[in-house]
């Protein structure tokens, strides 16, 4: 009998196959098949990639509601006018 501690580990880690399965485009049996190595260095390098994804586009957002200018200063033409 499964135990919610137990169900709770096969759910973290069929969800950790999904998100490194989603992150590299690859398939859920594919991601099975790696080593526990691989999968741990697959998991840790696609968590730190959307992590730094997320902190670009807070940035971005950031930027875009203080009003920061993206381009040229006002007056000037764009580099390829």
């Amino acid at each position: 009998m499964k135990t919610p501690a137990s169900s709770d580990i096969s759910f973290m880690m069929d969800s950790s196959v999904y998100f490194v399965a989603k992150h590299y485009g690859l398939s859920i049996p594919e991601v099975r098949a790696m080593t526990e190595q691989e999968f741990e260095d697959s998991f840790a390098f696609g968590v730190a990639a959307e992590r730094i994804k997320a902190d670009e586009m807070e940035k971005a957002t950031k930027d875009a509601k203080s009003g920061t200018k993206v381009g040229p200063s006002e007056g000037q033409p764009f580099p390829y006018e």
